[in-house]
């Protein structure tokens, strides 16, 4: 389950319109939540008798707080997916009271099991967090109870095809209803749009949700045949679970704050090499815009158009190894300084590959210079041999170079390098790329033509880290 920082809603920040959409969003929540518990607290003892429990209002109470102290301790175990992104694995501890105590007992649990989100001072969070939850295991409550009897006959208890048809719907529209919720919020706290909110909150931990509501079901189903006994013998290594579950978040985090450090390690090498050469950077950026759009321009995947735009931001990497001399000279290179050119492209590979998140991305970066004829560098491979980005990066890389002023040649009209793109096909380049990029070129404008335009930095920050890439 997900839950928005955003919705730590901060009235004092954004527009007064902002404002007042998330407060009045946050009433709606508030009274919608009221209402789920009246109304469920008034029809109790219209579907009382579809729930396998039956002890009492006590017992009830009592299972209710061991479910709170289950959903506490998930929560406490949540983890930070980015900013304004929280997941945990409570919604174990609400299907189970859900479930087995049913849609009232299962609002109040859902409800105030999420006290270790609540902040002093916070008031609108805290109560949008309390109200989105009630509003889920109060709507997940019903769905299984109406679908689940449905299956059973009038007056017993939901079992069976009940329990399994009822509960996997049920739990759906648990992690539906609080989707949706937030959705509002993320909007209106982060301008976050609700399937990049999908790919942060939900879509990492899909796997996880769908084991733990067949293990939920498992849980029930174990309570209504073993008793509460058996269904605590069963419970308790959930906790394990749980625990589990953080652990495997902590290393996702973890995990990305590597691929964030090493990526802006790299920019930074970029931003060095710049010092040297001051050509280094709006080329390179210029590089991976083109690169981008040709990828897209050939119906690549958004992870390759990503992909394509890393690699033409980066490489130029292996530079960093070449001599000053060599790098800055205004005369014609020696064929020793050529070869030590030409090594920066490997130089660049071996940067890269040591970052065990760019490994497909060095190899990309380690053919660029290859011709399409086979007679490039290092390896001299031809034709689709070439990786499909290296040849791409290859086509953005010639022009960028052919339009820009360089100590060994003057800077060619766009006309000019787009003639050269033309010649050079099936020499140099892979006709399709050329082919994708005239294209792309033919509906641009002069300063995109010239990439006079190009800035180092705003095309860092358009990359999506490891997760759009991966």
């Amino acid at each position: 389950m997900g839950s928005p920082e955003a919705a730590s809603i901060d009235v004092s920040s954004g527009g007064s319109a902002r404002v007042t959409l998330t407060t009045a969003y946050v009433v709606i929540i508030v009274l919608g939540a009221v209402a789920m518990l009246l109304g469920l607290f008034w029809s109790r003892g219209e579907w009382g008798h579809a729930f396998s429990f039956s002890a009492g209002t006590w017992g009830v109470v009592a299972a209710g707080l061991v479910f709170v102290a289950a959903g506490v301790f998930a929560d406490h175990f949540r983890v930070r997916l980015g900013k304004g992104i929280e997941v945990s694995a409570s919604f174990l501890p609400d299907f189970l009271a859900v479930t087995i105590l049913g849609p009232l007992a299962g609002a109040v649990v859902s409800g105030v099991a999420v006290v270790s989100y609540w902040q002093k001072g916070q008031l609108l969070r805290n109560l949008t967090i309390v109200g989105v939850f009630v509003l889920s295991g109060g709507t997940c409550g019903l769905i299984y109870f109406l679908l689940g009897s449905q299956f059973v006959p009038p007056g017993e208890a939901i079992s069976g095809l009940g329990l399994a048809v009822g509960g996997i719907v049920a739990g759906i529209a648990y992690q539906l209803v609080n989707f949706m919720l937030f959705v509002p919020i993320a909007w209106l706290r982060r301008s976050l749009r609700p399937v990049a909110y999908f790919k942060e909150a939900l879509q990492p931990f899909l796997l996880f949700h769908i084991f733990f509501l067949i293990l939920s079901l498992g849980l029930v189903y174990s309570f209504q045949y073993s008793g509460p006994f058996g269904f605590a013998l069963f419970f308790l290594p959930v906790f394990g679970l749980i625990y589990a579950f953080r652990v495997y978040s902590r290393e996702m985090e973890l995990a990305k704050r590597l691929e964030r450090f090493s990526l802006q390690m790299a920019a930074s090498m970029i931003t060095a090499l710049d010092l040297k050469d001051n050509y280094t950077a709006q080329h390179s950026a210029s590089v991976a815009q083109y690169s981008f759009d040709i990828a897209c321009e050939l119906s690549l995947s958004k992870r390759q158009c990503n992909l394509a735009h890393l690699a033409g931001l980066l490489h130029d990497l292996g530079k960093i190894s070449v001599p000053d001399e060599v790098l800055g000279s205004t005369e014609r290179l020696t064929s020793e300084q050529w070869e030590v050119i030409k090594y920066h492209s490997v130089a660049g590979y071996r940067v890269l590959c040591d970052m065990t998140e760019f490994e497909e991305l060095s190899k990309v970066v380690l053919h660029h210079h290859e011709r399409f004829d086979g007679t490039g560098y290092p390896e001299e491979l031809s034709g689709e041999e070439i990786p499909l980005l290296s040849r791409v990066v290859s086509v953005a890389d010639s022009y960028s170079a052919m339009v820009s002023d360089r100590p060994y040649h003057a800077k060619k009209t766009p006309e000019e390098a787009v003639a050269e793109l033309e010649r050079q096909m099936g020499r140099q380049f892979d006709p399709d790329v050329a082919n994708a990029f005239i294209r792309v070129l033919s509906r641009a404008g002069r300063e995109y033509r010239t990439s006079e335009d190009a800035n180092f930095q705003l095309q860092f920050q358009k990359i999506r880290f490891l997760r759009d890439i991966s």
